[in-house]
Protein backbone atom coordinates (compact mmCIF):
# COMPACT_ATOMS: atom_id res chain seq x y z
CA UNK A 1 0.00 0.00 0.00
CA UNK A 2 3.07 2.61 0.81
CA UNK A 3 3.95 1.95 -2.51
CA UNK A 4 0.79 2.61 -3.81
CA UNK A 5 0.62 5.75 -2.17
CA UNK A 6 4.28 6.76 -3.40
CA UNK A 7 3.31 6.18 -6.95
CA UNK A 8 0.26 8.06 -6.65
CA UNK A 9 2.31 11.48 -5.38
CA UNK A 10 4.90 10.61 -7.84
CA UNK A 11 1.73 10.76 -10.93
CA UNK A 12 0.55 14.21 -9.07
CA UNK A 13 3.76 15.59 -8.78
CA UNK A 14 4.52 14.88 -12.52
CA UNK A 15 1.06 16.25 -13.73
CA UNK A 16 2.00 19.96 -12.32
CA UNK A 17 5.10 19.51 -14.01
CA UNK A 18 3.18 18.85 -17.21
CA UNK A 19 1.56 21.83 -16.77
CA UNK A 20 3.88 23.90 -15.68
CA UNK A 21 6.03 23.27 -18.85
CA UNK A 22 2.92 24.14 -20.62
CA UNK A 23 2.42 27.15 -18.92
CA UNK A 24 5.85 28.58 -19.39
CA UNK A 25 5.86 27.87 -23.43
CA UNK A 26 2.32 29.37 -23.63
CA UNK A 27 3.54 32.89 -21.42
CA UNK A 28 7.28 33.48 -22.43
CA UNK A 29 7.26 35.86 -25.83
CA UNK A 30 9.90 34.24 -27.42
CA UNK A 31 8.71 30.59 -26.94
CA UNK A 32 5.59 31.50 -28.67
CA UNK A 33 7.05 33.30 -31.43
CA UNK A 34 9.25 30.19 -32.23
CA UNK A 35 6.34 27.73 -33.55
CA UNK A 36 8.98 24.33 -33.41
CA UNK A 37 9.85 25.04 -30.07
CA UNK A 38 6.30 25.73 -28.87
CA UNK A 39 5.22 22.39 -30.55
CA UNK A 40 7.75 20.39 -29.20
CA UNK A 41 7.34 21.91 -25.54
CA UNK A 42 3.90 21.79 -25.81
CA UNK A 43 4.51 18.11 -26.47
CA UNK A 44 6.96 16.98 -23.64
CA UNK A 45 4.43 18.79 -21.16
CA UNK A 46 1.00 17.10 -21.97
CA UNK A 47 3.32 13.86 -22.75
CA UNK A 48 4.79 14.63 -18.81
CA UNK A 49 0.79 15.52 -17.80
CA UNK A 50 -0.69 12.43 -18.68
CA UNK A 51 2.23 10.41 -17.66
CA UNK A 52 1.31 11.69 -14.33
CA UNK A 53 -2.86 11.58 -14.84
CA UNK A 54 -2.15 7.60 -15.70
CA UNK A 55 0.60 6.88 -13.24
CA UNK A 56 -2.54 8.31 -10.69
CA UNK A 57 -5.34 7.21 -12.33
CA UNK A 58 -4.18 3.09 -12.23
CA UNK A 59 -2.72 3.25 -8.82
CA UNK A 60 -5.64 4.96 -7.00
CA UNK A 61 -8.05 2.16 -8.67
CA UNK A 62 -5.33 -0.28 -7.07
CA UNK A 63 -5.48 1.37 -3.56
CA UNK A 64 -9.08 1.72 -3.63
CA UNK A 65 -9.62 -2.39 -4.54
CA UNK A 66 -6.80 -2.86 -1.39
CA UNK A 67 -8.93 -0.96 0.69
CA UNK A 68 -11.86 -2.13 -0.36
CA UNK A 69 -10.68 -5.88 1.08
CA UNK A 70 -8.74 -4.66 4.01
CA UNK A 71 -9.89 -2.50 7.26
CA UNK A 72 -8.53 1.13 7.11
CA UNK A 73 -5.66 3.16 5.38
CA UNK A 74 -4.02 4.24 8.51
CA UNK A 75 -4.13 0.51 9.86
CA UNK A 76 -3.02 -1.12 6.85
CA UNK A 77 0.12 1.40 6.57
CA UNK A 78 1.31 1.22 10.18
CA UNK A 79 0.93 -2.70 9.34
CA UNK A 80 3.48 -2.22 6.66
CA UNK A 81 5.61 -0.14 8.38
CA UNK A 82 5.88 -2.32 11.49
CA UNK A 83 6.79 -5.64 8.68
CA UNK A 84 9.67 -3.44 7.64
CA UNK A 85 10.97 -2.87 11.02
CA UNK A 86 10.17 -5.89 12.43
CA UNK A 87 10.49 -9.60 11.14
CA UNK A 88 8.17 -10.99 8.59
CA UNK A 89 6.79 -13.69 11.15
CA UNK A 90 3.46 -15.50 9.77
CA UNK A 91 1.25 -18.02 11.41
CA UNK A 92 1.17 -21.24 10.99
CA UNK A 93 -2.03 -23.13 11.70
CA UNK A 94 -1.55 -26.79 9.74
CA UNK A 95 0.52 -29.77 10.49
CA UNK A 96 2.53 -31.24 7.49
CA UNK A 97 3.48 -34.58 9.66
CA UNK A 98 2.51 -36.37 12.72
CA UNK A 99 5.41 -35.22 14.44
CA UNK A 100 4.10 -31.30 13.85
CA UNK A 101 0.65 -32.55 15.11
CA UNK A 102 2.47 -33.96 18.42
CA UNK A 103 4.63 -30.60 18.88
CA UNK A 104 0.89 -29.08 18.70
CA UNK A 105 -0.80 -31.78 20.90
CA UNK A 106 1.47 -31.41 23.35
CA UNK A 107 1.54 -27.23 23.32
CA UNK A 108 -1.85 -27.25 23.63
CA UNK A 109 -1.97 -29.98 26.97
CA UNK A 110 0.33 -28.61 28.11
CA UNK A 111 -1.62 -25.27 28.55
CA UNK A 112 -4.56 -27.32 29.69
CA UNK A 113 -2.31 -29.08 32.37
CA UNK A 114 -1.26 -25.68 34.15
CA UNK A 115 -4.97 -24.34 33.38
CA UNK A 116 -6.95 -26.12 36.26
CA UNK A 117 -5.80 -26.31 40.08
CA UNK A 118 -4.07 -29.95 41.22
CA UNK A 119 -2.46 -32.59 38.89
CA UNK A 120 -5.39 -34.38 37.73
CA UNK A 121 -5.57 -37.77 37.27
CA UNK A 122 -4.77 -39.59 33.75
CA UNK A 123 -4.56 -35.79 32.48
CA UNK A 124 -3.99 -35.41 28.28
CA UNK A 125 -0.38 -34.45 29.03
CA UNK A 126 0.34 -37.95 29.75
CA UNK A 127 -0.16 -38.99 26.11
CA UNK A 128 2.55 -36.93 25.21
CA UNK A 129 5.17 -36.63 28.13
CA UNK A 130 7.42 -39.10 29.74
CA UNK A 131 6.89 -40.42 33.14
CA UNK A 132 10.25 -38.60 34.36
CA UNK A 133 9.27 -35.21 32.76
CA UNK A 134 5.16 -35.44 33.78
CA UNK A 135 6.89 -36.09 37.37
CA UNK A 136 8.88 -32.35 37.37
CA UNK A 137 5.89 -30.38 35.57
CA UNK A 138 3.52 -32.11 38.69
CA UNK A 139 6.26 -31.07 41.07
CA UNK A 140 6.17 -27.32 39.56
CA UNK A 141 2.34 -27.45 39.09
CA UNK A 142 2.21 -28.66 43.03
CA UNK A 143 4.57 -25.49 43.73
CA UNK A 144 2.31 -23.26 41.54
CA UNK A 145 -0.73 -24.56 43.37
CA UNK A 146 0.84 -24.23 47.03
CA UNK A 147 1.42 -20.33 46.18
CA UNK A 148 -2.31 -19.56 45.02
CA UNK A 149 -0.45 -18.94 41.15
CA UNK A 150 -2.17 -19.93 38.16
CA UNK A 151 -0.09 -20.24 34.74
CA UNK A 152 -1.96 -19.44 31.55
CA UNK A 153 -0.10 -20.80 28.79
CA UNK A 154 -0.83 -19.78 25.05
CA UNK A 155 1.20 -20.29 21.85
CA UNK A 156 1.51 -20.57 18.09
CA UNK A 157 3.76 -21.90 15.43
CA UNK A 158 5.15 -19.53 13.41
CA UNK A 159 6.94 -19.05 10.33
CA UNK A 160 9.98 -16.72 9.49
CA UNK A 161 11.52 -16.33 6.15
CA UNK A 162 12.84 -19.07 4.60
CA UNK A 163 13.98 -20.70 8.20
CA UNK A 164 11.90 -23.95 8.96
CA UNK A 165 9.34 -23.24 11.37
CA UNK A 166 9.96 -26.99 12.77
CA UNK A 167 13.93 -27.93 12.90
CA UNK A 168 15.03 -31.22 13.99
CA UNK A 169 17.81 -33.23 14.63
CA UNK A 170 17.87 -37.20 15.89
CA UNK A 171 20.26 -39.72 17.11
CA UNK A 172 20.37 -42.79 18.98
CA UNK A 173 22.02 -43.47 22.14
CA UNK A 174 22.18 -46.76 22.88
CA UNK A 175 18.32 -47.26 23.96
CA UNK A 176 16.46 -44.32 22.66
CA UNK A 177 15.81 -42.54 19.63
CA UNK A 178 16.81 -39.10 20.95
CA UNK A 179 14.94 -35.81 18.80
CA UNK A 180 16.19 -32.90 19.32
CA UNK A 181 13.48 -30.16 17.99
CA UNK A 182 13.14 -26.29 17.71
CA UNK A 183 10.18 -24.80 16.82
CA UNK A 184 9.63 -20.86 15.73
CA UNK A 185 6.58 -20.53 18.12
CA UNK A 186 4.74 -16.85 19.56
CA UNK A 187 4.39 -18.06 22.93
CA UNK A 188 3.03 -16.52 26.50
CA UNK A 189 3.02 -17.89 29.82
CA UNK A 190 1.11 -15.22 32.33
CA UNK A 191 0.93 -16.18 35.80
CA UNK A 192 -2.07 -15.18 37.94
CA UNK A 193 -3.55 -15.00 40.79
CA UNK A 194 -7.11 -16.48 41.88
CA UNK A 195 -8.23 -12.94 41.37
CA UNK A 196 -6.70 -12.76 37.93
CA UNK A 197 -4.66 -10.43 38.53
CA UNK A 198 -1.22 -10.63 36.57
CA UNK A 199 2.21 -10.47 39.07
CA UNK A 200 4.56 -11.81 35.60
CA UNK A 201 4.39 -12.40 31.69
CA UNK A 202 6.77 -14.48 30.33
CA UNK A 203 7.20 -14.00 26.42
CA UNK A 204 8.89 -15.27 23.85
CA UNK A 205 8.61 -14.43 19.68
CA UNK A 206 11.30 -17.18 18.93
CA UNK A 207 11.61 -20.70 19.64
CA UNK A 208 10.60 -23.92 21.88
CA UNK A 209 13.07 -25.98 22.42
CA UNK A 210 11.47 -30.14 22.81
CA UNK A 211 14.12 -33.16 23.21
CA UNK A 212 11.51 -36.08 22.93
CA UNK A 213 12.35 -40.04 22.97
CA UNK A 214 11.23 -42.95 21.27
CA UNK A 215 11.57 -46.45 21.62
CA UNK A 216 10.74 -49.57 19.73
CA UNK A 217 8.04 -51.26 21.91
CA UNK A 218 7.11 -54.59 20.73
CA UNK A 219 4.44 -55.76 23.75
CA UNK A 220 1.53 -55.10 23.75
CA UNK A 221 -0.42 -51.27 25.06
CA UNK A 222 -2.08 -53.16 28.53
CA UNK A 223 0.04 -53.15 31.10
CA UNK A 224 -0.46 -55.36 34.32
CA UNK A 225 0.08 -53.43 37.96
CA UNK A 226 2.29 -55.83 39.68
CA UNK A 227 0.66 -55.08 42.61
CA UNK A 228 -2.55 -56.18 42.60
CA UNK A 229 -2.90 -57.34 38.60
CA UNK A 230 -5.27 -55.11 37.62
CA UNK A 231 -4.88 -53.72 33.74
CA UNK A 232 -4.36 -50.43 32.13
CA UNK A 233 -2.68 -48.44 29.73
CA UNK A 234 0.69 -47.14 29.72
CA UNK A 235 -0.44 -43.79 29.72
CA UNK A 236 -2.97 -44.24 33.03
CA UNK A 237 0.25 -45.69 34.68
CA UNK A 238 2.50 -43.06 34.20
CA UNK A 239 0.85 -41.09 37.63
CA UNK A 240 0.38 -44.81 39.37
CA UNK A 241 -1.57 -47.58 39.08
CA UNK A 242 -5.66 -46.68 39.18
CA UNK A 243 -6.57 -49.01 41.45
CA UNK A 244 -4.16 -49.46 44.00
CA UNK A 245 -1.71 -46.31 43.69
CA UNK A 246 1.39 -47.90 43.26
CA UNK A 247 3.91 -46.50 41.53
CA UNK A 248 6.66 -48.20 38.85
CA UNK A 249 8.69 -47.08 36.16
CA UNK A 250 6.70 -47.79 32.69
CA UNK A 251 8.28 -48.08 29.23
CA UNK A 252 7.82 -44.92 27.10
CA UNK A 253 6.06 -45.36 23.76
CA UNK A 254 7.14 -43.79 20.58
CA UNK A 255 8.20 -39.99 20.52
CA UNK A 256 7.49 -38.95 24.49
CA UNK A 257 8.62 -35.31 25.37
CA UNK A 258 11.23 -35.50 27.81
CA UNK A 259 12.40 -31.94 27.87
CA UNK A 260 10.37 -28.66 26.98
CA UNK A 261 11.71 -24.76 27.19
CA UNK A 262 11.27 -21.71 25.42
CA UNK A 263 14.32 -19.98 24.83
CA UNK A 264 16.61 -17.65 22.56
CA UNK A 265 17.80 -19.67 19.21
CA UNK A 266 20.86 -18.06 18.01
CA UNK A 267 20.37 -18.80 13.96
CA UNK A 268 16.34 -16.92 14.09
CA UNK A 269 17.87 -13.99 16.59
CA UNK A 270 21.14 -13.19 13.98
CA UNK A 271 18.72 -13.60 11.29
CA UNK A 272 16.47 -10.99 12.86
CA UNK A 273 19.35 -8.97 13.16
CA UNK A 274 21.00 -9.16 10.02
CA UNK A 275 17.20 -8.04 8.35
CA UNK A 276 16.90 -5.53 11.20
CA UNK A 277 20.30 -3.74 10.25
CA UNK A 278 19.51 -3.89 6.79
CA UNK A 279 16.16 -2.09 6.62
CA UNK A 280 18.00 0.84 8.84
CA UNK A 281 19.64 2.50 6.04
CA UNK A 282 16.17 2.97 4.63
CA UNK A 283 14.64 3.67 7.91
CA UNK A 284 17.02 6.29 8.37
CA UNK A 285 16.06 7.57 4.48
CA UNK A 286 12.79 7.65 5.53
CA UNK A 287 12.71 9.79 9.57
CA UNK A 288 15.02 11.92 7.54
CA UNK A 289 13.05 12.62 4.44
CA UNK A 290 9.77 13.31 5.86
CA UNK A 291 10.39 16.05 8.21
CA UNK A 292 13.59 17.47 5.66
CA UNK A 293 10.71 17.77 2.61
CA UNK A 294 8.24 19.30 4.79
CA UNK A 295 10.14 21.98 6.48
CA UNK A 296 12.26 22.59 2.43
CA UNK A 297 8.41 22.55 0.98
CA UNK A 298 6.88 25.07 3.42
CA UNK A 299 10.10 27.39 2.92
CA UNK A 300 9.98 27.36 -0.61
CA UNK A 301 6.22 28.19 -0.69
CA UNK A 302 6.87 31.10 1.79
CA UNK A 303 9.72 32.14 -0.70
CA UNK A 304 7.72 31.85 -4.32
CA UNK A 305 4.77 33.47 -2.73
CA UNK A 306 5.72 37.10 -3.45
CA UNK A 307 7.19 36.17 -6.97
CA UNK A 308 5.29 37.60 -10.15
CA UNK A 309 4.55 33.37 -11.81
CA UNK A 310 1.77 31.56 -12.29
CA UNK A 311 0.46 29.25 -9.69
CA UNK A 312 1.35 26.23 -12.54
CA UNK A 313 5.25 27.34 -12.58
CA UNK A 314 5.28 27.53 -9.27
CA UNK A 315 3.77 23.96 -7.83
CA UNK A 316 6.08 22.20 -9.69
CA UNK A 317 9.21 24.35 -9.28
CA UNK A 318 8.87 24.33 -5.45
CA UNK A 319 7.86 20.27 -5.33
CA UNK A 320 11.17 20.01 -7.50
CA UNK A 321 13.14 22.59 -5.13
CA UNK A 322 12.46 20.68 -1.84
CA UNK A 323 12.83 17.23 -3.19
CA UNK A 324 16.81 18.36 -4.76
CA UNK A 325 17.20 19.74 -0.85
CA UNK A 326 15.78 16.32 0.37
CA UNK A 327 17.54 14.07 -1.47
CA UNK A 328 20.70 15.79 -0.65
CA UNK A 329 19.98 15.82 2.97
CA UNK A 330 19.61 12.50 3.15
CA UNK A 331 22.38 11.34 1.17
CA UNK A 332 24.48 13.39 4.10
CA UNK A 333 22.49 11.60 6.80
CA UNK A 334 23.39 7.96 5.57
CA UNK A 335 26.94 8.85 5.21
CA UNK A 336 26.94 9.96 9.03
CA UNK A 337 24.77 7.08 9.62
CA UNK A 338 26.89 4.56 7.89
CA UNK A 339 30.24 5.84 9.45
CA UNK A 340 29.30 6.38 12.89
CA UNK A 341 25.54 4.64 13.37
CA UNK A 342 26.27 1.44 12.16
CA UNK A 343 29.69 0.23 13.87
CA UNK A 344 27.87 1.89 17.04
CA UNK A 345 24.72 -0.62 16.77
CA UNK A 346 27.35 -3.97 15.70
CA UNK A 347 29.42 -3.06 18.98
CA UNK A 348 26.12 -2.84 21.31
CA UNK A 349 24.86 -6.01 19.64
CA UNK A 350 28.38 -7.78 20.07
CA UNK A 351 26.93 -7.53 23.68
CA UNK A 352 23.90 -9.10 23.17
CA UNK A 353 22.54 -12.64 22.44
CA UNK A 354 21.99 -12.34 18.40
CA UNK A 355 25.60 -10.96 17.77
CA UNK A 356 27.29 -13.07 15.67
CA UNK A 357 30.11 -13.08 18.57
CA UNK A 358 28.03 -14.66 20.92
CA UNK A 359 26.59 -17.35 18.18
CA UNK A 360 30.26 -18.22 17.67
CA UNK A 361 30.75 -17.99 21.32
CA UNK A 362 27.79 -20.68 22.23
CA UNK A 363 29.21 -22.83 19.16
CA UNK A 364 32.70 -22.75 20.97
CA UNK A 365 31.24 -24.16 24.21
CA UNK A 366 29.38 -26.56 22.64
CA UNK A 367 32.71 -27.68 20.42
CA UNK A 368 34.48 -27.94 23.90
CA UNK A 369 31.70 -29.81 25.12
CA UNK A 370 31.68 -32.40 22.44
CA UNK A 371 35.51 -32.69 22.84
CA UNK A 372 34.92 -34.15 26.65
CA UNK A 373 31.58 -36.27 24.93
CA UNK A 374 34.82 -37.94 22.51
CA UNK A 375 36.96 -38.52 25.75
CA UNK A 376 34.43 -40.27 27.46
CA UNK A 377 33.38 -42.21 24.08
CA UNK A 378 36.42 -43.87 24.71
CA UNK A 379 35.49 -45.39 27.96
CA UNK A 380 31.35 -45.33 27.18
CA UNK A 381 30.84 -45.54 23.62
CA UNK A 382 27.05 -45.53 23.83
CA UNK A 383 27.88 -42.03 25.82
CA UNK A 384 25.47 -39.35 24.63
CA UNK A 385 25.98 -35.49 25.33
CA UNK A 386 22.41 -34.56 24.74
CA UNK A 387 21.26 -37.30 26.59
CA UNK A 388 23.32 -36.49 29.42
CA UNK A 389 22.02 -33.00 29.14
CA UNK A 390 18.27 -33.98 29.27
CA UNK A 391 19.59 -36.38 32.51
CA UNK A 392 20.91 -33.46 34.55
CA UNK A 393 18.23 -31.09 33.55
CA UNK A 394 15.56 -33.61 35.13
CA UNK A 395 17.72 -33.75 38.49
CA UNK A 396 17.86 -30.19 38.48
CA UNK A 397 14.19 -29.43 37.78
CA UNK A 398 13.65 -31.70 40.63
CA UNK A 399 15.37 -30.44 42.85
CA UNK A 400 14.54 -26.92 42.20
CA UNK A 401 10.77 -27.82 42.67
CA UNK A 402 11.20 -30.48 45.32
CA UNK A 403 8.51 -29.83 48.27
CA UNK A 404 11.39 -29.84 50.43
CA UNK A 405 14.65 -31.54 52.50
CA UNK A 406 12.66 -34.61 52.32
CA UNK A 407 13.46 -34.93 48.81
CA UNK A 408 16.77 -34.04 49.26
CA UNK A 409 18.18 -37.64 48.39
CA UNK A 410 17.55 -37.81 44.94
CA UNK A 411 20.02 -37.99 42.85
CA UNK A 412 23.00 -37.87 45.38
CA UNK A 413 26.13 -39.88 45.90
CA UNK A 414 26.81 -39.60 49.97
CA UNK A 415 24.95 -38.47 52.69
CA UNK A 416 27.60 -35.63 52.77
CA UNK A 417 26.04 -34.43 49.10
CA UNK A 418 22.55 -35.05 50.39
CA UNK A 419 22.98 -32.14 53.46
CA UNK A 420 24.71 -29.97 50.43
CA UNK A 421 21.21 -30.33 48.36
CA UNK A 422 19.19 -30.32 51.08
CA UNK A 423 20.57 -27.08 52.06
CA UNK A 424 19.98 -25.64 48.70
CA UNK A 425 16.10 -26.95 48.40
CA UNK A 426 15.38 -24.64 51.58
CA UNK A 427 16.15 -21.59 49.37
CA UNK A 428 14.08 -23.22 46.41
CA UNK A 429 11.20 -22.60 47.70
CA UNK A 430 10.13 -19.47 46.00
CA UNK A 431 10.71 -20.96 42.78
CA UNK A 432 7.91 -20.99 40.36
CA UNK A 433 9.96 -21.69 37.18
CA UNK A 434 13.07 -22.49 35.88
CA UNK A 435 15.20 -22.36 32.44
CA UNK A 436 18.34 -23.80 31.47
CA UNK A 437 20.54 -21.07 29.38
CA UNK A 438 24.11 -22.96 29.17
CA UNK A 439 25.51 -25.84 29.98
CA UNK A 440 29.30 -26.42 30.03
CA UNK A 441 31.26 -29.52 30.84
CA UNK A 442 34.11 -28.85 32.65
CA UNK A 443 36.23 -32.09 33.03
CA UNK A 444 36.26 -35.65 33.02
CA UNK A 445 37.94 -38.51 34.17
CA UNK A 446 38.09 -42.13 34.69
CA UNK A 447 39.48 -44.22 37.43
CA UNK A 448 39.09 -47.09 40.00
CA UNK A 449 36.28 -47.60 40.71
CA UNK A 450 34.18 -44.19 39.48
CA UNK A 451 34.18 -42.02 36.49
CA UNK A 452 34.04 -38.07 37.49
CA UNK A 453 32.32 -35.41 35.31
CA UNK A 454 32.60 -31.59 36.54
CA UNK A 455 29.96 -29.30 34.83
CA UNK A 456 28.37 -25.70 35.32
CA UNK A 457 25.32 -25.18 34.55
CA UNK A 458 23.80 -21.32 33.96
CA UNK A 459 19.95 -21.05 35.35
CA UNK A 460 16.95 -18.56 34.97
CA UNK A 461 14.75 -18.52 37.60
CA UNK A 462 11.44 -17.02 38.70
CA UNK A 463 11.08 -16.53 42.32
CA UNK A 464 7.48 -15.24 44.10
CA UNK A 465 7.45 -14.06 47.31
CA UNK A 466 3.65 -12.24 47.74
CA UNK A 467 2.05 -10.50 44.89
CA UNK A 468 5.54 -9.95 43.05
CA UNK A 469 7.36 -12.24 40.72
CA UNK A 470 11.84 -11.54 40.40
CA UNK A 471 14.26 -12.91 37.60
CA UNK A 472 16.96 -14.43 38.90
CA UNK A 473 20.20 -15.92 37.34
CA UNK A 474 21.38 -18.61 38.81
CA UNK A 475 25.10 -20.69 38.43
CA UNK A 476 25.74 -24.09 39.60
CA UNK A 477 28.51 -25.91 39.72
CA UNK A 478 27.93 -29.76 39.90
CA UNK A 479 30.14 -32.79 40.07
CA UNK A 480 28.66 -35.97 38.90
CA UNK A 481 29.86 -39.15 39.72
CA UNK A 482 29.09 -42.72 38.29
CA UNK A 483 30.60 -45.98 38.71
CA UNK A 484 32.94 -46.83 35.53
CA UNK A 485 31.49 -50.09 35.21
CA UNK A 486 28.19 -48.31 34.53
CA UNK A 487 27.73 -47.61 30.78
CA UNK A 488 23.83 -46.65 30.67
CA UNK A 489 21.99 -43.57 30.19
CA UNK A 490 19.09 -43.04 32.10
CA UNK A 491 17.51 -40.16 30.52
CA UNK A 492 14.10 -41.17 30.35
CA UNK A 493 12.69 -42.48 32.94
CA UNK A 494 14.73 -43.58 36.30
CA UNK A 495 15.45 -47.20 36.53
CA UNK A 496 13.84 -49.64 38.35
CA UNK A 497 15.66 -51.63 40.80
CA UNK A 498 15.77 -53.72 43.70
CA UNK A 499 16.99 -53.04 46.89
CA UNK A 500 20.43 -55.24 47.81
CA UNK A 501 19.19 -55.87 51.14
CA UNK A 502 15.11 -56.57 51.36
CA UNK A 503 14.69 -56.86 47.81
CA UNK A 504 11.68 -54.30 47.59
CA UNK A 505 11.22 -52.69 44.22
CA UNK A 506 12.95 -49.20 44.29
CA UNK A 507 13.06 -46.11 41.47
CA UNK A 508 15.91 -43.72 41.56
CA UNK A 509 13.14 -41.27 41.44
CA UNK A 510 12.65 -42.19 44.94
CA UNK A 511 16.02 -41.13 46.24
CA UNK A 512 18.84 -43.57 47.44
CA UNK A 513 17.24 -44.85 50.72
CA UNK A 514 14.92 -47.93 50.61
CA UNK A 515 11.84 -46.79 52.08
CA UNK A 516 10.95 -50.53 53.34
CA UNK A 517 14.02 -51.37 55.39
CA UNK A 518 16.26 -47.85 55.44
CA UNK A 519 19.61 -49.60 53.55
CA UNK A 520 20.85 -46.56 51.68
CA UNK A 521 22.05 -47.79 47.95
CA UNK A 522 25.00 -46.26 45.84
CA UNK A 523 23.31 -44.16 43.48
CA UNK A 524 26.36 -44.29 41.18
CA UNK A 525 26.07 -47.71 40.38
CA UNK A 526 23.37 -47.00 38.18
CA UNK A 527 23.58 -43.31 36.77
CA UNK A 528 25.16 -40.15 37.14
CA UNK A 529 25.16 -38.94 41.49
CA UNK A 530 25.62 -35.74 42.55
CA UNK A 531 28.84 -35.78 44.89
CA UNK A 532 29.19 -31.75 45.20
CA UNK A 533 26.00 -28.83 44.47
CA UNK A 534 27.78 -25.04 45.10
CA UNK A 535 26.00 -21.95 43.89
CA UNK A 536 28.62 -19.87 42.66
Amino acid sequence: MIKKIAFIALGVFLFFVGLGLIDVYLSDPEIRSDTSSLVIGMILGIGVGITGIVLTVIHSLDLRDMLREKRGLKNQIAKELRSELCPDFYKITEDKTEFEHLLRSFRKDYADFFSHTGVQENDAIQKDATQLYWHILSLQKNRLDSKEIGMKFTSERLGYGSTPPVRKKSFFDGKYKISEVSETVEAKAEFLKPDGKKIHVRKCVETATYRILGASINTSAEVICPNCGSPSTREDLIDGCDYCGTKFTVEDLDNRVAEFGLQHDSDVEYAKYQERRAKLIPMVALIVAIPTFLITLTMSIINTISKDYGILINIPAVLLAAGLVTFMVVILAELIFIVYGLPLIQGIASFRFMSARMIKKMKARNKKNEEFANSIRQHDPLFSVNGFYSNLINKLSVIHYSRGTEDASAFVESKTAEEQVASVITSYQDVIDMQVDSIKIQGYKVGDPLQELNVKVQLLLLNNKGNSVSTKKETVYLTLVKDAACKTQAVCAPSFTNCKQCGAPMSLMAGRVCNYCGHARRLAEYDWAIRNYKIL
